[in-house]
Parts: C-alpha cells; sequence; structure tokens
C-alpha cells in the first residue's frame, strides 16, 4: 500500500533516499512531535505514521522496525538537547508498531474460538485500546498547553491554600446553580456521541443426525423414491451434505430404507424397505 496520497503536502527532506528510514530530531518541537521520519513515499512526523497504521489507512508489514530504530540512534547522537525525553517518546511509539506488527505476522485463533475467549477479535480489540490510547494522549496534551498558556484555568498555589485554610477564610456566597442543567448537558453528551454498536455474535449452528432423518423420511412420505443428489441440490454447506449422507447411511443400517446405485458417481436411489413377509402357520401344527 503506498502511503503518498496520505501524506500529500508534507515537506521532502532533501538528499534521503526513498528505500531506506531516516530521522531528524527538531529541538524546537516537544519530544512527542519532535522525531521527523522519512520512509520510502512516507514523510512526516513519528506520531503521523503511528496514526495511520492505527486508522488502517497504512500497511505495517511495510515499515522496516529495525532501520527505523538504527535512524533514530543516529538522529539523536548528533541532537544538542536533552536525550532522554526524545528516546522515552520514540520508546512509547516504536514498543506500539512493535505490538502491532507482531499482532500482523504471528498466526491468529479462529475467530469463533476468540469470540467465545473475550468476546473480540484479538485485533478489533488491540485497535480499539490504541484509540484509547490516543484520546488520553490527545486530551493530556491539551490540558499541558492550556495550563502553558493559563487560558480558562483558575487555580491557587500551594502556599496561599495553606494559609487560607489555617486563617480560617471561606469563599464567598454563589449562586447555586440548578440541577437540572448538569442533566441536560449529559442527554446533550449522549446526543452527540451515540454509543458504539455491539460487536457480532457468532451463534454456533448443530446438525444431528435425527434431523437429517426427517427430512429424508419427509422426502419418502411424499415420493415412492428419492434421489439423494436432488434432495441435496442447492445445499452449499458441507457439513450438511456429510450429516445427511451419514443419516441415510444409518437408516439403512437400521433397515429402514434400501439405497441404491447403478454406477459409480451415478444417482444415488433411497426408498422405503417393503416390510417382511410373516411366515403362515399351518394347521395342525405344534406351533
Amino acid at each position: 500500500m503506498s502511503a503518498s496520497p496520505l501524506v500529500a503536502g508534507l515537506p521532502v527532506l532533501p538528499g534521503v533516499a526513498p528505500a531506506g528510514a531516516s530521522i531528524r530530531i527538531d529541538d524546537a518541537l516537544p519530544p512527542d512531535r519532535a522525531a521527523h521520519v522519512a520512509l520510502g513515499d512516507f514523510d512526516g512526523p513519528l506520531a503521523l505514521l503511528l496514526a495511520l497504521i492505527e486508522q488502517r489507512r497504512m500497511e505495517i508489514l511495510t515499515v522496516p522496525l529495525g532501520e527505523l530504530a538504527t535512524a533514530f540512534l543516529e538522529a539523536i547522537a548528533g541532537s544538542e538537547s536533552t536525550r532522554l525525553p526524545h528516546i522515552s517518546a520514540f520508546i512509547g511509539v516504536a514498543s506500539q508498531l512493535i505490538l502491532i506488527k507482531s499482532r500482523a505476522i504471528l498466526p491468529r485463533p479462529p475467530v469463533i474460538a476468540a469470540v467465545e475467549d473475550d468476546g473480540l477479535d484479538p485485533e478489533e480489540a488491540l485497535r480499539r485500546r490504541l484509540i484509547e490510547y490516543r484520546r488520553f494522549r490527545d486530551l493530556g496534551r491539551l490540558l499541558g498547553d492550556r495550563l502553558l498558556t493559563g487560558a480558562r484555568l483558575h487555580r491557587r498555589e500551594p502556599g496561599l491554600a495553606a494559609a487560607g485554610a489555617l486563617a480560617g477564610a471561606a469563599p464567598p456566597e454563589l449562586p447555586r446553580i440548578d440541577p437540572q442543567r448538569l442533566v441536560d448537558a449529559l442527554e446533550r453528551a449522549f446526543r452527540v456521541v451515540p454509543p458504539p454498536p455491539p460487536p457480532p455474535a457468532v451463534i454456533r449452528r448443530t446438525v444431528t443426525l435425527e434431523e437429517r432423518a426427517d427430512v429424508i423420511r419427509l422426502a419418502l412420505a411424499r415420493a415412492p423414491v428419492v434421489v439423494l443428489q436432488e434432495l441435496l441440490r442447492g445445499t452449499r454447506d458441507r457439513v450438511v451434505v456429510a450429516i445427511t449422507f451419514l443419516a441415510l447411511l444409518e437408516m439403512t443400517k437400521t433397515r429402514e430404507v434400501v439405497i441404491t446405485q447403478d454406477r459409480p458417481w451415478g444417482p444415488i436411489r433411497c426408498e422405503l424397505r417393503a416390510p417382511e413377509p410373516v411366515g403362515v402357520v399351518e394347521e395342525g401344527s405344534d406351533d
């Protein structure tokens, strides 16, 4: 999958070979946004690379994580700022990329077994956890920016708060807020963000010999001779076909029906077995 349509408009680093991976550290940006990656057709921040992979808009198998780690070590070696925050941010993103790639490479259990274990497919559960992590990460970044700018923040320094408590200071009496405003706000929030749809449920279907035997009996009640191939015409489930054939063999074993086949792979005809004649007892016999 090509990533060029997804990162259109981003500046291309001069002198970077499209086949390899290179990273440069921008010391003017925060550590979680300082790493800029040039990887094949992708050119942008490391956080954007993770976001595209989380949204399944970029194939994780095309990302060489080994080359990415080597390029980061070379970039961090030439950085003049404090290295520890950049290393911590890179490890956080790289660990998520390793987890996603290992999930994509390793074989996964059948869907039915996964639904029975925890109710979700492992890949879907991982995707939801990553989306939830990204929400908390973005909210934390937003709160941090507000703290730095001082926008719409009302807080007291710990020393002033402790002095006010010792002096017995009390907050001024303010008009009480109607509790219905909170109820209305919560109702509007639920209307704006509807709950996610429940995951699809997998229901096991059981096919028994007795059920398929009843189907054969019903067909024989309507016609004296039934061709098995005609009875199963339109049936695409191989399990149903196999169980129907086993039910026919079981009915033959119990001498309920008689089956005939003129040639190999030919039509299999079945009909009800005629009742066996009862022996006539001669008069005057001891029996």
